[in-house]
């Protein structure tokens, strides 16, 4: 049977018809009909294997002409549309072209898609990037599966579809995004988006900017709720251009931004013709509305200005006729101003004077460049200027003629001349003196031999002439001098005076005669000029003693301070305590380098805060205090009681710290409180005195009135002898107690009680 198998059903038949005549006859019929049924379905399947053959080879044809057909050892069955094409070689994994992923690593040989789809991996829609060098990269999607027959990997098809043209136009389409997106961030005026509604969407950068705030705060709010109203504008760009459907345009002034804004809203319509979106742009407009407020303000400044002048101003064009004038021109002419617009301003003038102001104006309209000169007119003499107006070309159109009254100043002139030499001489004498000046204070540790040195060096370019000037300085027979310096006959000398002695003196000569001036050769200001700088001089040296006087007082104030039994300190609002003498190491135990920087008021007992806060208060309003009594902590902890005496420090107007000084009381006030103590003591026992005298003298008399009755005289007489004995003593207690009272209304009177 296991032979049978392999045979085809013609032979199989003939087999059987050979072993037919072993066979009964129904046997035979019944294995013949079984033969042709077995016949007849072998045929059947012979056909739809022949059928699925043609539809294999149609499949694989398709699939090759995109795509690549592997059996299972990796052979390619078919590829189409050929190995010519770049994504085919690159899905192949031939290295004249690199298979990559879209960031651009490239795809190692082993994770090709024909090949993972081999191991049973599914790849749907996968993005590959095909580089060529010698060719643009193109961009392909590609799917892989496996072929699973009888449940194993039976070969793979992979499937591409070139998707560079798509790639290329997501591109573009991104880098026109990116532009447009960018031209709107960056667009120098206010662009926003809104719903109909009036609510934000987005703004650019300008727009954040202008409302000084984020995109999120700004998104899904109200356009005047971003400005603190509660409700639109009176009249509202928006609102026109959801009604109209097209472009409205609003100028308004927000006051909340303190600006004038244009507000241009543009509708964008939907497929049905409604308003999806509103496009508002906002133009800052301030500044042209406040150039056409200011253009107002400078066309009647300009008539303000044509008009304020003294001088006759005229505007004229080419020929001469007056275009405008100023209101000094009317009254000089006698006419209005509409009487003399229009006319030719060569009319007013004589034939002669009119043809040669004819001639001037036209050279000025030929040359383009302003002409001045000087003309008498009415025995007044004018300085005139015509000044050309050319248009964009350069063309001259106008002409302004101005002309000024000068007869007063032509007048005045002759007068400057003869002034102009005297001022350059009080000009050379303030320089010298400011030089002078310079010289004495500019140093802030100066030496007077400098000094003087410096100064009768600059001192000869003082005088009228120079170069022909010499000095010399003479002070305390110290004498400093110029070169080629001699006296002569021709000398000045002013004395140097320190606290009205004289010390020495100045001297200027010159070295050839001049002519006679005020003073021989010299000027009266020259003589004013030399007394000064000797004057200076004397100051000078007075301040310098008085430097050193202050340095001294100084020197000895400060060790006066540093020396004292008293504790000195100085304290400012800003900085705390900025010194205090030695003298706190002694009262409370601290050295000045412990203390310095620190506040008063953080060594003050507690009990003492009130009268502290007192002074304060005192001191703030520029009082000065004086016995003020505080508690201070000492470092070792105990307590220095100090009186103490400020004064404030005073600068611009202000208190800015305090001056202390504070002396150690604490002895003084525990002597007073012993003192106390004793005073209270004694107040006692006088009152005990008197209470025990009371109370003696009570018993006595009791006893002195028994005795009476006793018969015996002599025991009577014994018994009043001691009462009166016991009273004197009680007599002399009370003339101690009258004492002690009188010693203790002594003592306070004079406050020692």
């Amino acid at each position: 049977m296991e032979k049978l198998r392999d045979e085809l059903p013609g032979n199989l038949l003939e087999i059987l018809q050979d072993a037919a005549p072993v066979l009964d006859r129904r046997s035979r019929e019944r294995l013949a009909a079984g033969i042709e049924a077995l016949i007849d379905e072998n045929r059947d399947l012979a056909v739809r294997a022949a059928r699925a053959g043609l539809e294999r080879d149609a499949l694989l044809a398709a699939v090759g002409r995109q795509g690549i057909v592997y059996d299972a050892g990796g052979g390619v069955v078919a590829a189409g549309p050929g190995e010519e094409d770049r994504i085919a070689r690159a899905l192949l994994g031939r290295l004249d072209v690199s298979l990559g992923y879209p960031g651009g690593e490239p795809v190692p040989p082993g994770e090709l898609p024909g090949h993972r789809a081999l191991r049973g991996e599914r790849l749907a829609s996968c993005r590959y990037t095909i580089h060529d060098p010698g060719g643009e990269d193109l961009h392909a999607v590609v799917s892989a599966s496996p072929i699973i027959m009888d449940g194993a990997v039976s070969g793979a098809t992979v499937t591409w579809q070139d998707v560079t043209g798509e790639e290329q136009a997501c591109r573009r389409l991104a880098e026109a995004n990116t532009l447009l997106e960018g031209l709107f961030e960056n667009l120098g005026d206010i662009v926003g988006v809104q719903r109909p509604d009036r609510t934000i969407l987005r703004y650019n950068r300008a727009g954040y900017e202008m409302l000084g705030m984020t995109p999120e705060e700004v998104a899904g709010r109200k356009c005047y709720d971003l400005l603190g109203r509660t409700s639109p504008c009176t009249v509202c760009a928006t609102e026109l251009a959801v009604a109209s459907r097209k472009r409205e345009v609003v100028e308004k002034f927000v006051p909340e931004l303190g600006r004038y804004l244009e507000c241009r809203s543009s509708p964008i319509l939907d497929e049905k013709g409604e308003v999806a979106f509103i496009v508002e742009q906002l133009y800052d407009i301030t500044d042209r509305r406040r150039a056409e407020d200011e253009l107002r303000e400078s066309e009647a400044t300009a008539r303000a200005l044509l008009n304020a002048p003294s001088e006759m101003i005229v505007l004229l064009d080419r020929d001469g006729r007056l275009l405008d004038t100023n209101e000094m021109t009317t009254r000089r002419f006698a006419r209005s101003r509409e009487d003399l617009i229009g006319r030719n301003i060569l009319q007013f003038f004589a034939p002669d004077a009119a043809a040669v102001y004819a001639a001037r104006l036209r050279d000025v309209v030929a040359s383009g460049r302003p002409a001045r000169f000087e003309d008498a007119w009415d025995g007044r003499l004018y300085d005139v200027v015509l000044y050309p107006a050319a248009d964009e070309q350069g063309n001259v159109i106008r002409v302004a003629a101005v002309a000024r009254d000068v007869t007063g100043k032509k007048r005045g002139e002759d007068a400057l001349r003869r002034r102009t030499h005297d001022l350059n001489e009080r000009v050379k004498e303030l320089s010298i003196l400011y030089e002078i000046s310079r010289i004495i204070e500019r140093r802030s540790e100066p030496s007077l031999n400098e000094v003087f040195r410096e100064v009768v060096r600059v001192l000869p370019s003082g005088w009228e002439y120079p170069e022909d000037t010499v000095a010399r300085i003479t002070v305390h027979g110290h004498r400093f001098a110029t070169e080629r310096f001699a006296e002569t006959p021709w000398r000045q000398v002013s004395p140097v005076v320190v606290r009205g002695e004289t010390v020495g003196m100045v001297e200027v000569c010159y070295l050839h005669e001049r002519p006679e001036r005020d003073e021989g050769p010299f000027l009266a200001e020259e003589r004013a000029l030399l007394d000064i700088v000797a004057g200076r001089l004397g100051s000078m040296i007075e301040r310098f003693q008085a430097w050193d006087s202050l340095e001294k007082s100084e020197s000895q104030f400060r060790e006066i301070m540093q020396q004292s039994f008293d504790m000195i300190y100085t304290c400012y609002n800003e900085g705390g305590i900025a010194y205090i003498s030695p003298a706190v190491n002694r009262i409370l135990g601290y050295t000045p380098d412990e203390i310095i920087g620190r506040r008063c008021r953080d060594f003050v007992v507690p009990g003492s805060l009130p009268a502290w806060e007192e002074g304060r208060t005192k001191i703030a309003r520029g009082e000065p205090v004086e016995g003020l009594e505080i508690e201070f902590h000492r470092k070792d902890g105990s307590v220095a009681c100090l009186e103490l005496n400020e004064s404030p420090i005073v600068r611009d107007r202000s208190v800015i710290g305090v001056h202390v000084v504070g002396r150690d009381i604490t002895e003084r006030k525990q002597n007073e409180q012993l003192r106390q103590h004793a005073f209270e003591q004694i107040e006692r026992n006088i009152e005990q005195f008197a209470i025990l005298g009371d109370h003696i003298r009570q018993p006595l008399q009791v006893i002195l009135g028994m005795s009476e009755l006793l018969d015996e005289q002599k025991a009577t007489g014994r018994i009043r002898e001691q009462v009166h004995r016991i009273n004197s003593y009680i007599t002399d207690l009370d003339r101690g107690w009258i004492e002690s009272r009188q010693v203790r209304e002594f003592l306070r009177r004079h406050e020692l009680a």
